[in-house]
């Protein structure tokens, strides 16, 4: 075809691949037109259009996270205008999560059964909805509610982008780009928190008037705060500028939604015409099966807690991260650009070492061990200027909270890839489910947390600091095969792996 790349082959591949259907093999699915899984006797290539469906799938992911992420980096404006609290901001975070968490199971169903394709299309029309009706309305109860309805439905339309990149990636990607390409998606999530941090402060001034600047220095807002924790303004057009504000912002997040639709309807098909490695030819575990072996798997129970929990707390952790340091005396612009460098750092480290895994493909854990041991000595230092344990520096302050986003969110990747390793031979999307679904529970409970009155934020940093420790020893104790990229790299026969955990020439014991 005009627009492949040269033929990309394993030596096992030459022959026709057949599935094996020994008593040994978990049961499957029955093929279907549409499915997302590919046709075993069609030759392997790598199509060059795979890089536009990867940037509308990037594109649908940083979207939908820079709108979860609307309210925490205008969190003082927002609380001014609508009459808010804390609690209100951590509710809308949580009506994502909770969305996200109910639906993920039909949604990895429905990536399973009907491919990518009808999954997106979902995905953007969701999208669409969840952003228009927020712009009906800036009257504070009903805009309250309708901004409850919009996040949840966010958060449903979220499961696609979040939980499909090592579907997409091992769809249509070859082996030794499946690693950076489930990076590029994942890594357009995290950018798209880093979008919300900026585009918030941007288009809405904050209690004072000001705007965002980066060469702003910090000062204190003109407003002051009653005794409920409400700005009050000393003039109605302060309001008034920045109802505008959030309004602006809400049309724009609209309008970006809509784009998302169109580039979906016009060219988002659910698989190539041929598959790009020997594994992408191979049927999955039926969706059932798959889920049930999941909550049984030693090994992939290890990634998921070590992913799952300090992940889905840093996230939340950062969506708030106004809230954690508004009682230092920084402003929400001074947040914004703290999450912002953190999350962009984030990105750049995941594509860099999805890379490196890409080229070292059985040093996976290593690489995870060292982001982690990383990310505690970062967490340690941020913890001990934000509780004023050593002396405060906003220099510090910066370079920590950029360093725990970069090695946190750059070890995301990594983990997607190396549970879908543990589980093969079940289907990307189940798999990747779990992992994202265990990921928001943790950010539902640290956001309930939150929600609880008279907290304060002082625990924030202790949990996020318990949570990196935690994944440590048990990175340490997994032991990492890696069957899905033995059959595409490696002369063997070709057979469906089993349910159980397979015992490969290629192991990491420490």
């Amino acid at each position: 075809m005009a627009d492949t790349e040269p033929h990309q082959k394993s030596q096992a591949s030459e022959q026709p691949i057949q599935t094996d259907q020994s008593k040994d093999t978990p049961s499957k699915s029955s093929p279907k037109e549409n499915s997302s899984l590919l046709d075993s006797t069609r030759e392997i290539k790598s199509y060059k259009r795979r890089w536009y469906v990867l940037g509308v799938f990037a594109y649908s992911a940083l979207l939908l996270s820079a709108v979860w992420n609307t309210f925490g980096p205008i969190a003082q404006s927002a609380k001014a205008v609508f009459g808010w609290k804390d609690g209100h901001i951590a509710l809308f975070y949580n009506a994502g999560n909770i969305g996200y968490f109910i639906f993920m199971f039909p949604v990895a169903w429905l990536m399973d059964v009907k491919g990518l394709r009808t999954s997106m299309l979902m995905c953007a029309v969701l999208s669409v909805l969840a952003t228009s009706i927020r712009c009906i309305t800036s009257e504070p109860v009903r805009a309250t509610w309708l901004i409850n309805i919009s996040s949840v439905m966010n958060g449903v339309a979220g499961t696609v982008p979040m939980a499909g990149p090592a579907l997409l990636s091992a769809t249509w990607f070859p082996p030794k780009q499946r690693a950076t390409a489930t990076a590029v998606s994942t890594v357009f999530f995290y950018f798209g928190m880093s979008v919300g941090f900026i585009i918030g402060p941007l288009l809405v001034p904050e209690p004072g008037g000001s705007f965002l600047s980066v060469g702003q220095t910090v000062h204190v807002n003109t407003s002051v705060l009653n005794d409920e924790g409400v700005y009050v303004h000393s003039t109605a057009t302060d309001l008034a500028a920045e109802r505008d504000g959030i309004m602006r912002l809400m049309y724009v997040e609209c309008a970006a939604s809509v784009l998302l639709l169109l580039l979906v309807v016009v060219y988002f098909p659910a698989k190539p015409p041929s598959p790009p490695s020997v594994t992408a030819s191979i049927e999955r575990t039926s969706y059932l099966d798959g889920l049930k072996g999941l909550f049984t798997h030693r090994r992939f129970l290890l990634i998921l807690t070590a992913y799952s929990i300090p992940a889905g707390v840093y996230s939340a952790f950062s969506a708030v991260i106004d809230v954690n340091l508004n009682g230092l005396g920084i402003t929400q612009n001074h947040a914004g650009w703290i999450g912002f460098y953190a999350t962009i750092g984030g990105c750049f480290a995941a594509l860099i070492m999805s890379r490196i895994a890409d080229i070292l493909m059985y040093r996976m854990k290593c690489l995870l061990l060292f982001l982690f041991l990383l990310a505690a000595a970062s967490t340690i230092w941020f913890v001990l200027l934000r509780l004023s344990f050593i002396p405060f520096s906003m220099m510090y302050l910066y370079i920590s909270s950029i360093l725990v986003g970069v090695f946190i969110n750059g070890s995301i990747p990594l983990f997607y890839e190396l549970g879908c390793e543990a589980s093969y031979p079940i289907a990307e999307g189940v798999t990747a489910g779990m992992l994202t679904s265990m990921n928001n529970l943790a950010g539902i409970i640290f956001l309930s947390v939150l929600m609880i009155p008279h907290i304060g934020v002082v625990w924030m940093n202790w949990c996020l600091l318990g949570t990196v420790i935690f994944a440590i020893p048990l990175l340490v104790v997994f032991k990492a095969h890696y069957p899905r990229t033995n059959l595409d790299t490696k002369d063997i026969p070709q057979q469906t792996p089993t349910n159980s955990e397979p015992q490969t020439e290629n192991t990491e014991s420490r």
